[in-house]
């Protein structure tokens, strides 16, 4: 295995643990009624928990 190779493991690993504890969080939020803080076209919105779980895969 060439070190390109072991590198995109690598990342699509991180990626994979970033998008698991996105998700982790937003249920914990959204177990108690909370609001996430997110960016949308550069503009900052809050959003109900669950609202973005329905959306989110």
């Amino acid at each position: 295995m060439n070190l390109r190779q072991e590198n995109k493991e690598l990342l699509d690993k991180i990626q994979a643990g970033l998008k698991l504890a996105s998700r982790r969080l937003l249920e914990k939020k959204a177990a108690n009624n909370e609001t996430a803080v997110i960016s949308i076209n550069g503009e900052i919105k809050r959003i109900p928990a669950k609202d973005l779980l329905k959306i989110i895969p």
